[in-house]
């Protein structure tokens, strides 16, 4: 009996014939696959994502000032965390006004963790989440 290594048989007309010697074959894409010629996005405005930078920069130090404070000191660590922990939501604004932050912000905080949120006028913002 005659043992076949290779079950398969590959038709000598499934694939393309080689292109023709010194004779380049041009061949187009079809229409489907071709990148499409016009771009749905608006032109490129680097302006607004350089002021938006230029904001965060200021955010960013408004944060610093916040996690240096807690960094620095034990005592304003554990009253935030506390207030924090008995949802006493005013004593917890009042610390972080305290720490300099000059911008607005929203909180949250769960029994584990705290969110900060800092935000400039609808430009941008950074948010910081803590966990204890």
């Amino acid at each position: 009996m005659y043992y076949n290594p290779y079950p398969y048989f590959v038709h000598p007309y499934h694939y393309s014939a080689p292109p023709i010697a010194n004779h380049l074959a041009v061949r187009s894409f079809p229409q489907h696959l071709a990148m499409p010629t016009n771009n749905p996005f608006p032109p490129v405005d680097t302006h607004k994502l350089k002021s938006s930078v230029t904001r965060i920069k200021a955010i960013m130090q408004q944060a610093q000032l916040l996690t240096d404070k807690i960094e620095s000191s034990q005592q304003f660590a554990h009253d935030l965390m506390n207030a924090a922990q008995l949802s006493n939501k005013a004593e917890v604004e009042k610390l972080i006004s305290s720490t300099g932050i000059t911008m607005k912000f929203e909180t949250n905080y769960t029994p584990d963790s705290f969110r900060i949120r800092l935000i400039d006028n609808g430009c941008c913002g950074v948010i910081l989440n803590l966990n204890w």
